[in-house]
């Protein structure tokens, strides 16, 4: 019987091996948190680079189609002044909380500023619009607490240039920003937008045209017609992603605004240029395209 007996206890772990071997699974652990988190990264940076060249790419197909632009875009500014009920960053008494302002509900919202036009005096602009497609869109509320999803509200018909839902349409307008400014003096809104969308400063013309950004929502024409979903940004910041910040990317569209000599002399339909996020500007002070995103994705994974 005792032969047996010290077989039965020989055949477990005495707590010492036990001991041993959750030291070892915790230090393998260990060396796996690392890798785990940069694979989370490449992750996000490749989903937000393909992301962003399906939405592109979607919206050109659109335009082919369709012969103008998606209509219901996300104006990016409030459609009411933000309550005591407002939460995040549309805390009532914050920046940006007021009726029209560039919506509170942005990762970073000083990379715009709101423009309202009025018929009579911004005809031009307005026509663009009109005759560009952009007939209808919606505000964004900012007493809804996910700052992405269900935030698009007070639907405003844009359809022609005499509406008086003119009154009650605020844009968000692409400003210099400080700091940035690739081949010009920083600062200048040619600088930002050759950052964000890639190409030369030279290419655009503030003078002649306002650069307006649109959120493509949920409600977006865009989707359900070349797009099966609205895609969001995922940031490296998990405290800001979708919920707290407005996560929808962004059209950045070229309104002609002045006809007057060196501009073009004929009201032109405003045009789409190119997609972009908002991102907190712990992340970057601009506004972030294709480009950046892929650049940005390597040089992640270069520093893990």
């Amino acid at each position: 019987m005792k032969h047996y007996n010290n077989m039965a206890r020989q055949a477990g772990m005495t707590l010492i091996e036990l001991t041993v071997v959750l030291l070892i699974l915790i230090g393998l652990a260990g060396l796996l948190v690392p890798y785990v988190g940069s694979f989370t990264q490449t992750t996000h940076d490749s989903t937000n680079s393909n992301n962003v060249t399906q939405l592109n790419n979607a919206m050109g197909r659109y335009v082919t189609e369709k012969g103008h632009l998606p209509p219901h875009v996300d104006l990016l500014t409030n459609s009411a002044i933000a309550t005591a009920a407002a939460t995040g960053s549309c805390t009532a008494g914050e920046l940006n909380t007021a009726l029209g302002d560039v919506y509170c509900g942005l990762a970073n919202p000083s990379v715009f500023e709101p423009v309202k036009y009025a018929i009579g005096t911004d005809d031009i602009a307005i026509a663009s619009l009109v005759n560009s497609g952009i007939n209808m869109a919606v505000a964004n509320n900012p007493d809804i607490a996910n700052k992405t999803f269900g935030t698009s509200t007070d639907m405003l018909m844009l359809d022609k240039v005499d509406s008086a839902s003119w009154a009650d349409a605020s844009f968000a307008r692409v400003l210099g920003v400080a700091g940035v400014g690739e081949g010009m003096s920083a600062g200048t809104v040619e600088g930002h937008l050759a950052v964000a969308l890639g190409r030369d400063p030279m290419v655009y013309k503030s003078a002649c045209y306002d650069y307006i950004g649109v959120g493509i929502g949920d409600n977006n024409e865009l989707i359900q017609s070349t797009m099966a979903a609205s895609p969001v940004f995922f940031p490296q910041d998990a405290t800001k992603g979708p919920a707290e910040r407005y996560a929808h990317f962004i059209a950045i569209l070229q309104v002609d605004k002045n006809n007057a000599t060196p501009c073009s002399g004929t009201t032109e339909k405003a045009k789409f240029l190119g997609v972009v996020a908002n991102v907190p500007d712990t992340e970057s002070k601009a506004l972030v395209g294709a480009n950046t995103l892929l650049s940005k994705g390597w040089e992640n994974r270069a520093a893990n």
